[in-house]
């Protein structure tokens, strides 16, 4: 499994950026999402915005709101992400990638603060590094085939769908910490350090079996740490990031399942998430014009 090869762009830090500080104590605030590099053309969407067509040509990093699409249509094209919460997300091949839920909230202390966030990957290959969350954090990943709760974790998943008999094959390899995949008819497995897990099958009822993680994952993970060093040492401004997410008031915590210990588990649902797009401009609808009858139209009535 080899990386494509992704524009990125090196500057030497000239001095220690500080923590990311610029709000009071307790204040949620939605997430913001550095691109970083990209690979071919990539089609990025923020929630209730325009699509944006990114490719190697662009001046990078640009930053999004981190509610966001990524679509990627064919294997060569990828994008490297990186949060304001210190997660590194990479997506590549032809699928979907969407970010539905990020809430972040900044502290005056220098620890990483809580954050909740909600992924969705339909197809393609998605490798996140989220082991720079804190304890109190919490991450899903919602997918046809299933959800994964991960808490500190490096990994990847890969989803390839056929189109004419509807099965699915996926693959999940975890490099570093705990994660669980709980499928659709409602088993759970636990994948840790060097394990991965193999399915196929349709999605309500797919044949899963835990194996070692593959030669061709560890290679992968060794190029997404050269890449991800490569992007610890680029000048991320902190100010740009904060120009970039959104207040969102007081969140409430939500429940937590003493079975599982996971956010919303007790309920065996997937999160409602509604957001607003901005009004659409009024448009004028076409009017016709009536001709007048003729006269033979005229003695019919």
């Amino acid at each position: 499994m080899r990386l494509p090869i992704l524009k990125v762009f090196f500057v030497i830090p000239i001095c220690m950026v500080a923590p990311f500080v610029t709000t009071q104590a307790g204040e949620w605030m939605r997430g913001a999402v550095a691109v970083t590099s990209v690979s071919g053309e990539v089609a990025l969407e923020e929630v209730g915005g325009e699509s944006v067509r990114l490719s190697v040509a662009d001046e990078l990093p640009l930053y999004f709101s981190g509610l966001l699409n990524v679509r990627t249509a064919q294997a060569s094209e990828a994008v490297f992400l990186k949060t304001s919460n210190q997660i590194s997300i990479y997506n590549a091949g032809t699928g979907f990638f969407a970010i539905e839920r990020f809430e972040q909230e900044l502290g005056a202390s220098s620890e990483q603060g809580k954050s909740r966030m909600i992924l969705h990957l339909r197809q393609g290959l998605l490798a996140v590094d989220n082991r720079a969350l804190s304890e109190a954090s919490q991450m899903i990943v919602e997918t046809p085939l299933g959800r994964i709760s991960v808490k500190n974790g490096w990994w990847l998943m890969e989803i390839a769908y056929d189109e004419r008999s509807h099965i699915y094959d996926f693959s999940i390899e975890c490099a570093d910490g705990v994660l669980r995949f709980t499928d659709r008819p409602g088993a759970t497995y636990t994948l840790r350090s060097g394990q991965r897990l193999l399915g196929a099958g349709v999605s309500s009822r797919p044949s899963i079996e835990v194996a070692e993680i593959s030669e061709d994952a560890s290679e992968f993970f060794e190029e997404f740490s050269e890449l991800e060093a490569g992007v610890d040492s680029m000048e991320l401004s902190q100010d740009a990031f904060r120009a970039a997410m959104r207040a969102i008031g007081n969140v409430a915590e939500p429940e937590r399942s003493t079975a599982t210990g996971e956010f919303g588990a007790s309920a065996g649902k997937r999160p409602l998430i509604i957001e607003y797009a901005p009004q659409s401009p009024p448009v004028t609808p076409f009017r016709a014009v009536i001709r007048a009858p003729s006269r033979y139209e005229a003695d019919l009535f």
